[in-house]
């Protein structure tokens, strides 16, 4: 191990992070809005990712309008499955609503593996940035991309929540739906907005998978236990939260894979030995409401 490994590892680990952030940022807006566990969203992503990859590889399409049209096209699907199937869920019992998003995951990742195989696919783009020299120290251009577009994701999720009037009115149907609607406000039109959103993210992560890892029909199943465990540890809802689990998963799986022996098939054991920690050290997350109180 010298200092040269450590860096180079702890910069692949904060690109990866981006992409983790892109994913989990999403998810704990819709989370964080509606309540509902979206287990579909890691195949959102996935779709995201198999678009972004057939216009690349069958069309000659570049991957950064690749990742444009994916998140426009997986926010219209996302109003669509909402309108059609989520704002029925929403009024039952949230067991109910965990089975139903489950069970569009499954059907998804069916129908991804009738129409497309279960074959993994790599996208071979070019490097879209100038690869960075630190040194001894070197970070693809394309891992550069994803920790960029990754923050510039999040910081454009953290404006629309912070600082604009729907954003304001999540906030308030997040914390009573109830007390919202009397005071005006259109909840199910906000949860859908949301909802939307959350899509738009799915779709322009799925365009970041293609670009750095591979597009296979499961491969937003590997991303989304990992955004769960993400946006427990940031707290649920807490969008800069997800930002800085995103780092800390990404950091504890780089340094895991690449200095201890059979590292790289830890990835699940890290995710989920995070998860457990912080559900039993800090039930509402490192950033949870609670824990200012």
């Amino acid at each position: 191990m010298t200092l040269a490994s450590v860096a180079q590892a702890v910069l692949l680990s904060l690109t990866v992070a981006g992409l983790y952030a892109a994913i989990a940022a999403g998810l704990t807006l819709t989370v964080g809005v509606t309540r509902i566990i979206n287990f579909a969203h890691g195949e959102f992503v996935m779709l995201g990712a198999f678009l972004t990859y057939f216009l690349f590889n069958q069309h000659g399409v570049s991957p950064w309008i690749g990742m444009v049209v994916s998140g426009v096209v997986i926010g219209l699907f996302s109003a669509l499955v909402y309108r059609v199937f989520l704002a029925r869920v929403l009024k039952h019992d949230e067991h109910n609503q965990l089975l139903a998003t489950l069970g569009l995951s499954i059907l998804l990742v069916n129908i991804a593996i009738i129409l497309w195989s279960p074959d993994p696919r790599v996208m071979q783009a070019p490097q879209l940035l100038p690869a960075l020299q630190l040194g001894g120290v070197t970070v693809p251009g394309n891992n550069l991309v994803v920790a960029g577009v990754g923050g510039l994701l999040f910081l454009a999720l953290q404006y629309i929540m912070r600082h604009t009037r729907y954003g304001t009115q999540m906030r308030f149907a997040s914390d009573d739906a109830e007390l919202a609607m009397h005071c005006g406000i259109n909840v199910d039109r906000i949860f859908e907005l949301s909802f939307v959103i959350g899509g738009v993210a799915a779709g322009v992560a799925g365009g970041l998978v293609a670009l750095i890892l591979y597009v296979h029909p499961v491969v937003g199943l590997d991303l989304v236990i990992r955004a769960f465990a993400i946006i427990t540890l940031g707290g649920l809802g807490n969008i800069p939260g997800a930002l800085i689990g995103a780092a800390i998963l990404a950091l504890a799986e780089g340094l895991t894979s690449t200095f201890v022996p059979h590292g790289g098939s830890f990835g699940y054991g890290i995710a989920f030995l995070l998860l457990l920690l912080v559900l039993v050290i800090w039930p509402n997350g490192l950033f949870g409401k609670q824990a200012h109180s």
